[in-house]
């Protein structure tokens, strides 16, 4: 019986390697998902994880879409672009805190639905450099993703497939997301120099009172950001809370905004869960005694990741590993790991969507370079702070 489960499991992945952005590739997984039940394949457990992972993606979307919708993200632009004044090196860094403290707040997916938005009217309205802002927001949502449980959907795949508790997953990466994030911002404004010593247009702001649904919208942003916050120290998982308060904040508002749900993520997400499931497949829970073992895992799961997309991914991750030192090795390469192409990370791939088809292009050349040593000295803090 294993070997005709292995010959699913390779198809319903191969599937995802193949094309893992479209409906087709979801399909396959979901037929081999399907054969592997008929085998006998366990379907609960694949559930228990991707249900509250796709209700906390489509929170964190919603979420975003609405503030984005408010108006609330040109005022914040409007208003960084008036602080810097003229100084595009003074604006980049401002993006680039603004963006790492969303990411903690709503996850990088929906940091960077609200981010790319303000860039662009930032380049549009003051002539501000387009291509360090989007790469800027790009890096720096997924570098500091690994900070907190809730900054990506891949971390809490993994706390909830091998019980990590929210609170020892923040104390063990809030150092590495950190890290991440800032050697991000610097390489991305290192590369991105000559731009960014151009001057924008200052202009001033106008002063006006905040519209019903900018303060909606910010109350709503404030409070599921605090509910995110809050449910690890009540030993809570942080996705059902989040999600709960979105829900409040999308029924109290007086216009309808449609629901975001990623369904062809979260086929993907439960297809693989059964999948591997199946197949009864685990590492050692020392699997990485040391450096050398952790940049092993951290780098490989980082190369996969970057290839096919993190999120589905995850879950393999999750099946295959044990609680401890190599689920946080995963943890950032996952989130760090798929920065080097752009299929990797769902972020980047709505980042991109966003930006439009006259948006500079990422440039793999760099970007992959930037995301291996990021993973690497990630790992590295990592190892010495376990």
């Amino acid at each position: 019986m294993l070997i005709p489960r292995a010959i699913v499991a390779v198809i319903g992945v191969g599937a995802l390697g193949w094309r893992p952005h479209s409906a087709l590739s979801a399909l396959l997984l979901a037929v081999a998902a399907g054969v592997d039940v008929a085998f006998g394949a366990r379907v609960a457990p694949a559930l228990a994880v991707a249900v509250p992972l796709v209700a906390f993606l489509t929170a964190a979307l919603s979420l975003a879409a609405l503030v984005e919708r408010s108006g609330l993200a040109e005022r914040t632009a409007a208003q960084l672009a008036m602080r810097a004044r003229g100084s595009s090196l003074a604006l980049y860094a401002a993006v680039c805190a603004l963006c790492a403290g969303l990411t903690a707040a709503v996850s990088l997916d929906g940091a960077v639905v609200l981010m790319v938005p303000l860039v662009l009217v930032l380049a549009r309205r003051h002539a501000a450099p387009l291509a360090p802002l989007l790469f800027g927001v790009i890096a720096v949502a997924n570098g500091a993703s690994i900070a907190v449980p809730q900054g990506n959907p891949t971390n809490l795949v993994l706390i909830d497939r091998l019980g990590i508790s929210a609170g020892a997953f923040a104390a063990h990466m809030l150092g590495p997301g950190l890290l991440a994030a800032a050697l991000c911002a610097i390489v991305v404004a290192l590369t991105e120099r000559r731009a960014l010593a151009v001057a924008y247009r200052p202009t001033r702001a106008e002063r006006t009172p905040f519209s019903a649904s900018e303060r909606h919208a910010a109350l709503s942003l404030a409070a599921a950001a605090l509910v995110a916050w809050t449910a690890p120290l009540l030993a809570l998982a942080p996705w059902w809370p989040f999600a709960a308060a979105v829900a409040v904040a999308l029924g109290t508002r007086r216009e309808r905004l449609r629901l975001i749900i990623p369904w062809r993520v979260a086929v993907q997400i439960a297809g693989l869960l059964i999948v591997i499931g199946a197949l009864g497949m685990r590492m050692p829970a020392r699997i990485a005694p040391g450096l050398g073992g952790l940049l092993i895992i951290a780098m490989g799961i980082g190369a996969v990741s970057a290839l096919a997309n993190n999120l589905p991914l995850s879950g393999v991750a999750g099946a295959l590993l044990a609680a401890g030192p190599s689920a946080y090795a995963a943890s950032i390469g996952l989130a760090v790991g798929s920065l080097a192409t752009p299929q990797g990370s769902v972020a980047t791939l709505i980042a991109t969507k966003l930006a439009g088809p006259d948006a500079p292009p990422m440039p793999r050349r760099w970007f992959a370079p930037l995301a291996g040593t990021a993973v690497a000295l990630a790992t590295l803090l990592l190892w010495a702070t376990l």
